[in-house]
Parts: C-alpha cells; structure tokens; sequence
C-alpha cells in the first residue's frame, strides 16, 4: 500500500465512526481506546464526526472516557463538550413530507426520519431492525407534530432500489444533498451540511489551524472532511473511489489504522 510518514505537529483529531473508528464488529479496539486516551491527556481534541444521531454517537465518548465536540448529521449538528447544540442545520418539515410522500409512493420502502436526538421511522422491516441493533437505538413511530427542522432523512433498502431512488430525487428536488452512505442506505440532508464545514465551525471556535488538524475516514462523505484537514488519511477499507481521491493511506480498521497513523506522526 506504501504508507507513508508524516512529520507535522496536530492539536486536534477529527474521526468517522462507522468503518474507522470502529473495527469490523462495530467495537473499538483496546488499542485505539488507550491511544485517544492519551490524547485527551495531552489536551489533544479527539472530535467525533458521522452521519449518526447524537444517541449513537454519545455512548462511543462515554466508553473512551472524554468529554469533546461531536459533529452528527454529516455536519447537520454540532454538540459541545457538554452536549449543549452549537449549530443546527436542516431542511423545513414541508420538504420532509414532499420526500416522504414521494418515497413511498414510487418506492414503497421504509423512512427513517432525524430530529436533533429523535429517530422516528412510518414503519419497521429488516433494514430499521439491522439499523438499531448496529447502532443500539429504537426508533419511535413516526409523528412530526411540532416538529420544525428536520435534520436528516435515511432509506435503507436494496442497492437497486437505493441506485433508482438516489437518481430520481436527484431529478425531481433541488437544494438538498442526497448521497450513498452504503450501497443500501441513502441519506437526505440540506445541501449545505458537510464535514467540512462542520470541522471548519470548530477549528474557528477553537483557534486551531487547518493545517493543525489530522482527519480518519473511509467513506464519500468523508472525502471533503480528508480533502480540508491538514493531513486526511483514508482507512485501508475505504471506499475505492476514496483511497484514489486521498494521497494518505494508513491500515484498516481491524488493525487499529488511527493508531497506526498518529503514531508515525511526529508532533506535540
């Protein structure tokens, strides 16, 4: 693979969860808990990012015993080291029952709806009962009553009905960024979410450079996230178009690839 070593100095770690920080059996190795352990010890950032809801993302800090940012919603929502909401990005309740309504009626397939720290689905089949035994969530049952932003949208179903519904939403609605987040899931949020923009916020709230900041990914979602920091490293499981897209490779995330990386980064 040719992984190459670094020398920079870093003062923050930005870190997918799903296919990089967390091993094949949706776990995070000993290794890699000892090593963000550090970190939080030399009071070096390690900042959580994914497309999760804050429930599932929470319960992962608690486990690394830190108290730090996340960024859930792809950058969608941002939470302090207190879990209080910094930023909140969404799209209006009108444009969710568009979506909806749209969905289920050319494609007849489940909804899984995000509000701030609600999951909430119209019904449940094999992909929502897969989704909350991953992510150890139940979803309610879908009630938008008093609901003013919505913050996500997720349809899992099959990757030829996931390839059809990801081109015709594209066709039929504008300002939303609809993307593949796994050959069965799609996911719907405002077009201006990003990692990026999400890292962007905290880097500025947190006087760090840019070129300060190491990134971990292995997803499309995570390219703009890898592509800004001053060093993004693609997790050897990445996606192919994602280890052509990023330079810096490190190993998978069976053998404790973050760790691998920081460890041949030479900084304070």
């Amino acid at each position: 693979m040719g992984i190459e070593v670094i020398q920079m100095t870093y003062k923050c770690v930005f870190s997918d969860i799903d296919g990089t920080l967390l091993n094949s059996n949706h776990q995070i190795s000993e290794r890699t808990k000892n090593k963000i352990q550090e970190l939080y010890q030399s009071d070096i950032p390690f900042v959580l990012v994914s497309a999760r809801m804050p429930k599932g993302m929470s319960y992962f800090l608690d486990e690394l015993k830190i108290k730090e940012p996340m960024v859930c919603y792809s950058g969608g929502l941002i939470l302090d080291e207190n879990k209080e909401v910094i930023y909140s990005k969404g799209f209006s309740v009108e444009m969710a029952k568009r979506l909806f309504e749209y969905i289920k009626y050319y494609y007849q397939v489940p909804v899984s709806f995000y509000i701030e720290n609600r999951w909430m689905v119209d019904e449940i089949d094999e992909g929502i009962k897969e989704e909350s035994k991953i992510t150890g969530l139940t979803p309610e049952i879908l009630d938008l009553t008093n609901v003013q932003k919505v913050h996500k949208l997720l349809i899992i179903a099959d990757k030829n009905i996931i390839e059809q519904l990801e081109m015709s939403l594209k066709e039929k609605f504008t300002g939303l960024k609809i993307y593949k987040s796994k050959d069965t899931y799609l996911e719907i949020m405002d077009e201006s979410v990003s990692k990026a923009s999400a890292i962007q916020f905290l880097c500025d709230k947190m006087k760090i450079s840019l070129h300060q900041v190491v990134s971990f990914g292995d997803n499309y979602n995570d390219l703009d996230m890898l592509l800004l920091t001053g060093k993004g490293f693609a997790m050897a499981n990445s996606a192919k178009g994602v280890l052509e897209s990023i330079s810096t490779h490190t190993l998978s995330n069976d053998e404790d690839g973050i760790v691998y990386a920081l460890e041949n980064l030479v900084g304070e």
